[in-house]
């Protein structure tokens, strides 16, 4: 997000951000840099805020080890006298530890376009997106590509879920999907983010992606049930890869369905991997153009491709 060796430039203030967090973030920086326990070794505050509830996790971040009960009676006592008009959670990381004054996520809620309230739970360190704005118009994205001109949804495939947050938006729309996230603290939250919203038809498997499509492409993939599970029983896959995009083995596995569903934070990639695989299989229905981080060069793209 930022170009390394330039100039630092001092931020008083982060009008893109939510109130909730503006209101603490200069106030938080002056009140720990009086406290020894709290300022010595500071280098980054991260921010993570609930829209739903109101409540702002802050994240201390150190370069120097950290005691973590003088950081935690530190942090309380200034919770209690400093912040008792917000509602405000501190957590302390330096490597290898971590200390905090409460919860270590904090809950959101999204309202769709056809009135449904979606709540999820966002942990801090693991990945969330955000902004609010454009993750409700991407499920609404996923959700129209999915019911138009797609009359057969039986099963999806979703490669990369995080905490289930594009699961949950789609799941009402397919009789089973299979979920697969790597990080054991995303699964954990997307299993939460499910019983929240009571859907039941949605298996998360631990694992990587990529191991996944290779068992798939080799027809040796079994659900929790023992089953095996073939490539042409998914009506459509939703990849959302990281910046590089996708591997040649997950490449292929996705090219072997009829619907792909694809968000992509790297647009480079996207393209590539359109260029090598997906150009030759499918062909683009609709696309959208995601702001999420405003005046940054970054964007996402949403992509709808189904089989030629």
């Amino acid at each position: 997000m930022w170009d390394r060796g330039a100039p630092t430039v001092m931020v008083d203030d982060f009008p893109m951000a939510r109130r909730a967090i503006r209101d603490v973030m200069g106030r938080l920086l002056r009140e720990a840099s009086a406290v020894a326990a709290l300022r010595d070794g500071l280098e980054a505050t991260h921010f993570l805020c609930g829209v739903a509830e109101g409540k702002v996790l802050a994240t201390l971040v150190y370069s120097t080890p950290i005691n973590v009960d003088a950081w935690t009676l530190a942090a309380r006592r200034l919770l209690a006298t400093k912040f008792d008009d917000v509602s405000l959670e501190l957590m302390g990381r330096c490597k290898g530890v971590v200390a905090k004054t409460g919860d270590d996520f904090v809950w959101e809620e999204y309202e769709l376009g056809d009135g449904s309230v979606l709540t999820y739970k966002h942990t801090e360190g693991a990945f969330s997106n955000p902004n609010r704005t454009i993750t409700i118009a991407t499920m609404e994205f996923l959700r129209d590509a999915a019911k138009k001109k797609f009359s057969r949804r039986k099963m999806l495939l979703e490669l990369y879920c995080g905490n289930a947050n594009h699961t949950c938006a789609l799941a009402n729309l397919y009789e089973r999907v299979v979920a697969v996230e790597v990080n054991p603290v995303l699964v954990d939250a997307a299993r939460e983010s499910l019983d929240m919203n009571s859907v039941s038809n949605v298996d998360i498997i631990l694992s990587p992606s990529e191991s996944v499509a290779k068992s798939l492409l080799r027809g040796k993939f079994k659900d929790a049930a023992g089953a095996t599970i073939r490539v042409e029983d998914f009506d459509a896959v939703l990849v959302d890869p990281p910046r590089a995009g996708l591997d040649a083995d997950t490449l292929a596995l996705v090219s072997q369905i009829d619907h792909v569903l694809y968000v992509s934070c790297g647009p480079e990639n996207l393209l590539a991997n359109i260029r090598d695989g997906l150009d030759a299989t499918h062909a683009v229905d609709d696309f959208i153009v995601l702001d999420h981080f405003p005046w940054t060069r970054h964007i996402e793209v949403a992509v709808s491709m189904r089989k030629r």
